[in-house]
């Protein structure tokens, strides 16, 4: 649409320098006419009258060269072509244009001539008419002026002054002819008075003046025509003079005279040289106004047809182009009319479905495309409503491909639409069978690789809980050497207790010492005191390892159903379990928000979140080189009432994330760690167990200062 607006700015500014180019070349060459006159008027509109249609033309031939649905397309061989048709009409309009104006000069230039004729015919009418009415006039005679013998009839013809001069009536047609006469020099007019039948044969009517005078007997009363006088071009103006009753003095009517009131003429011709010698100067100004214009309009043609053709020749190698890359295309490219058949269709697409590309031309899609209502991938299809095909404008679509010989194929079509006319739909085809197979392949691999790491965790989770377990373990182990001895004691002093009570009576006082010495020497206070320090410590250590196992039964109690969870809950069993592999390395804080409500989730999921969380935050301390004493994890639960969640935060001092990698940790086989010491899936796993629970997770870090993990559960 610019290039539209563009294209008539150009004609506009054309039309106004053509019409223009008149009035600039007169500025130059006759500054002395009006800037605004209206011959320049008249030339400018002539000329832009004449240009008009050459845009018009131009016009049409790049309508023509953009409309989308031409049968025959323009090649930039052909626009040269027109081009110099173009050019041909542009010069015959162009010397068409100046031939017109040139006789129309030259016909303002007779007109010019014809005013002047008339003008000096008024003139010469009235010295003829003031002539007349005074019946002649009395001149003195003399060698240049002598009495006409034609007058001899006239008694009054001479007379005499009262000095004695001699003088003789002229006539007013004798008087006309001595002015006239004196201007007959080839430059000013040259007038001369006749009739059909002069008393003077100089009075004689030429051809052209007896043509002239027979007319007015017709009744015609003006006669003009451009002839040659003295081999010289005249304008010749004649008008009938109507007589009076001084005329019949000298000129008596014929008799059998048609008409007594017209006895002749009077013929003005004007000489047309000073006049077509001062129109040679605008002929000129109109030769080079319109060479100039001729100039412009054939380089402005074929600069046209050349930036044209330059178009059309980038757009035939852009179609060529796109043509071969949509030939060559392993994706099918099929386009679709308004009531969803095939128009057109590359080769991926016809080989896609078994059809030739002439056979695929007509089909509806939904006879290639099908769908399946009951899940099932190859029974029960039925074809492909236009509801459904509107769903994949914008975005892919999978569904089923059915090929020529009835066999079936996971695809995906996708549908974009072209408003202009006529309607189309492009749809793009692509077989997934090989794609859905490799991703199976890959979610089968990902599965397994998700599965050894979470073994991976498993694994060191149950070392810690052997271990967390053995320590209890061992010391009751302990305990129970001592335990045995205090028991080898009691049962000794058992015995002797037994062997008091069942002594005799001379011997009782005997056995009563005995019994004394045994209980100074097995101190009894200290035994029983012992026993009970071991019970007590056994106790503790059961309780331990039972803390342990329930956190360990909570953490592999694997629901697939959410059910309600203790955020803290989750979190104190994650730091229990991985106690045993951080407690040499870090301190872990525990600032945990009390009565925080449950949630729905999947505790044993979540744990292994935190877990892996506490793990990360361990090997990042490590790197850093850090002692157990100045390495350290924050854990913080709390409730965001703001965004209505709960949030666990998991804050470490270690050697934190370059901030170039911070987009990228939560990507699958995404690992800045050493090679074998990672699989780059710990916390894309965890990304994904949050998105499942509907949560985000997302980290804050500062490279050398640490990184902060942040868990939120919605409510």
């Amino acid at each position: 649409m610019d290039s539209i607006k563009y294209r008539y700015l150009f004609y506009l500014m054309i039309l106004v320098l053509v019409g223009n180019l008149s009035s600039l070349t007169g500025v130059i060459l006759r500054p002395e006419i009006h800037y605004f006159a209206v011959e320049h008027f008249i030339v400018g509109g002539t000329t832009c009258f004449f240009i008009l249609p050459v845009f018009i033309v131009i016009e049409f031939f790049l309508r023509k060269n953009q409309e989308a649905k031409v049968e025959k397309k323009v090649t930039h061989e052909k626009v040269y072509g027109y081009g110099w048709q173009l050019a041909g009409i542009w010069t015959i309009i162009v010397f068409a244009s100046l031939a017109w104006n040139i006789t129309m000069h030259k016909q303002r230039t007779t007109n010019i001539a014809l005013t002047q004729a008339s003008t000096v015919f008024d003139e010469s009418m009235i010295l003829y008419d003031w002539a007349k009415n005074h019946r002649g006039i009395f001149v003195p005679i003399s060698d240049h002026s002598r009495p006409s013998p034609y007058l001899k009839d006239i008694a009054e013809h001479r007379a005499r002054t009262d000095s004695g001069r001699r003088l003789m009536m002229v006539t007013p047609e004798q008087l006309f002819r001595k002015v006239y006469d004196k201007q007959a020099n080839g430059f000013n007019p040259y007038i001369h008075m006749t009739s059909l039948e002069p008393l003077r044969p100089e009075n004689a009517p030429d051809p052209w003046e007896e043509t002239a005078l027979k007319t007015f007997q017709n009744g015609n009363d003006e006669l003009h025509a451009v002839e040659e006088i003295f081999g010289k071009k005249y304008l010749r103006l004649m008008r009938p003079i109507p007589s009076g009753p001084g005329c019949l003095e000298c000129h008596p009517s014929p008799q059998g005279s048609g008409d007594a009131n017209i006895r002749g003429g009077i013929s003005v011709s004007i000489p047309l040289a000073p006049l077509f010698a001062m129109s040679k100067l605008d002929i000129f100004m109109f030769c080079m106004a319109h060479g100039t214009l001729l100039l412009l309009g054939l380089m402005g043609t074929f600069l046209g047809m050349n930036r044209l053709s330059e178009s059309i020749r980038e757009r035939e190698q852009a179609e060529f182009t796109v043509r071969s890359i949509i030939e060559n295309m392993f994706e099918g490219l099929i386009t679709l009319n308004d009531r969803w058949r095939i128009e057109s269709c590359n080769p991926a697409a016809s080989e896609m479905f078994g059809y030739s590309r002439v056979e695929m031309l007509g089909r509806r899609i939904g006879s290639l495309v099908k769908v399946s209502h009951d899940g099932q991938k190859t029974e029960n299809l039925e074809p492909v409503d236009t509801p459904m095909l509107a769903k994949a404008l914008g975005s892919p679509m999978e569904l089923t491909g059915e090929r020529k010989d009835g066999s079936h194929f996971a695809l995906e079509i996708s549908f974009s639409e072209m408003f202009r006319p006529p309607h189309l739909y492009i749809a793009m085809v692509r077989d997934i069978t090989e794609r859905n197979m490799a991703n199976q392949a890959l979610l089968e691999s990902q599965a397994r690789i998700i599965k050894q790491e979470k073994l991976a965790s498993l694994g060191t989770m149950v070392a810690g809980i052997a271990h967390e377990i053995n320590n209890p373990a061992q010391a009751i182990s302990f305990s129970m050497d001592g335990l045995k001895m205090n028991i080898e004691y009691v049962k000794k002093l058992m015995m002797e207790l037994k062997k008091y009570m069942t002594a005799e009576s001379p011997t009782l006082e005997e056995e009563r010492e005995r019994l004394r010495r045994v209980l100074e020497e097995v101190d009894m206070d200290l035994v029983l005191e012992s026993i009970d320090d071991i019970a007590t410590r056994n106790i503790k250590s059961v309780e331990r390892i039972d803390h342990i196992v329930k956190s360990t039964k909570r953490m592999a109690h694997s629901d697939e159903v959410f059910s309600p969870c203790d955020l803290n809950t989750i979190v104190h069993d994650a730091v229990v379990l991985t106690h045993n592999q951080v407690k040499y390395d870090l301190e872990v804080v525990m600032n945990l928000a009390p009565h925080l409500p449950r949630f729905q989730g999947l505790a044993q999921e979540l744990g292994q979140v935190f877990m892996n969380l506490i793990m990360n935050a361990r090997d990042a301390i490590r790197e850093k080189g850090l002692s157990r004493k100045d390495g350290r994890i924050n854990i913080t639960t709390s409730y965001n009432g703001k965004r209505k969640c709960l949030e666990a935060r998991f804050e470490d001092n270690g050697t934190g994330i370059k901030k170039e990698f911070i987009n990228k940790i939560f990507d699958p086989f995404f690992t800045t760690k050493d090679i074998g010491n990672g699989t780059g899936l710990g916390l894309n796993l965890c990304h994904r167990i949050i998105d499942t629970h509907g949560g985000e997770i997302v980290v804050e870090s500062e490279e050398g200062k640490g990184s902060c993990f942040i868990v939120r559960l919605f409510l």
